[in-house]
């Protein structure tokens, strides 16, 4: 099981260099839905949301649920097996090269966090920001 798991893992990543957008009018965006802080399931969004916008995609990733959490100052995550970097670093990362990182307002509340706890460049989401992002012409969204 845990060979297969691999196996996908590879197989997504090499898929997404090998369908890179052929033009700027053609680029589309992948809309990263993070519900989880756990270090497998959300280094696999980040690696991937790294990874995309090294080809050429647009990136947003939403930050929800527990995914909260990766968007902490002060939480400490696991590191992801394949990077060796935690969230956090994967995260900053992504937005270093370009993502918008959005973070779920009410979430974030649940969670004990306000804007303060949050990493600088993360924006506060709402349906105004999120929804707009999420429908956009050319995106395609993806939930971990």
């Amino acid at each position: 099981m845990k060979a297969l798991r691999c196996s996908l893992i590879v197989v997504l990543l090499l898929s997404i260099t090998a369908v890179a957008p052929a033009s700027a009018d053609e680029q589309k965006t992948i809309f990263y839905n993070v519900t989880t802080d756990e270090a497998w399931a959300a280094g696999m969004a980040l690696g991937q949301a790294n990874k995309a916008l090294e080809v050429g995609y647009k990136v947003v990733i939403f930050l929800n649920v527990r995914g909260v959490f990766i968007a902490s100052k002060s939480f400490v995550t696991d590191t992801n097996g394949a990077s060796g970097k935690s969230m956090q670093e994967m995260l900053k990362a992504a937005m270093g090269k370009g993502a918008q990182a959005i973070i779920c307002p009410m979430c974030m509340g649940k969670a004990g966090m306000t804007m303060d706890d949050v990493i600088e460049g993360v924006v506060k989401g709402g349906p105004d920001v999120t929804m707009k992002a999420m429908t956009a012409d050319n995106t395609v969204v993806i939930s971990f």
